[in-house]
Order: structure tokens, then sequence, then C-alpha cells
């Protein structure tokens, strides 16, 4: 999986994706994703990305709730800021 067809992933179903699908996506690009302090928050990281510190998103309440798409956008956005950087990280890195 690469950064591009991530973004485009994201941009394509923005209003329809569930807090599971986003984990598995950042996931795939090599960030951390974990529970935030209060329900529903998930932050993520990524320990190749020197200048991207962490982020979060809130996947709201019950199974698998969908994402508002406010939050789809910030890490839309996240993702572009970083996709050199990410991209390269992909490179040198086996999956």
């Amino acid at each position: 999986m690469n950064v591009k067809t991530v973004i485009h992933q994201l941009q394509q179903h923005k209003s329809g994706l569930c807090c599971e699908d986003v984990k598995r996506l950042l996931a795939g690009l090599g960030f951390d994703v974990r529970d935030g302090k209060q329900g529903g928050h998930k932050v993520f990281v990524h320990q190749g990305l020197p200048s991207f510190h962490s982020s979060s998103f809130n996947c709201g309440h019950g199974k698998n709730p969908e994402i508002k798409p406010a939050y789809i956008t910030k890490i839309i956005q996240i993702l572009k800021q970083n996709q050199d950087e990410l991209d390269d990280y992909l490179t040198r890195t086996p999956r």
C-alpha cells in the first residue's frame, strides 16, 4: 500500500469510513494507532517520521462507528504534508 492510494481511498469514502477501516489504512503506512485518553479517541504516531509527532481522531461510540468527515480531512492533510517522508520510509522498510 502506498500513500497516494490511501489518500485516494480516504477522499473517495470520506463520509462512510468506519474506525477499523481508518486504523487499517494508517497501520498499512506504518502508523501506530492507539486508544486515546477518552472513549472513542484514537492517537496515531509514526516512528519513522522525525517531523511528525502525533495526531488524533474520534471514532465515536458503538461497534466500529463511522468517523466524521472532518477527521478524515485532517488525516488526508497530514498524509499529504508527510507524503515524501512516508514514501521514503515505505521503500526502506520491508512489508
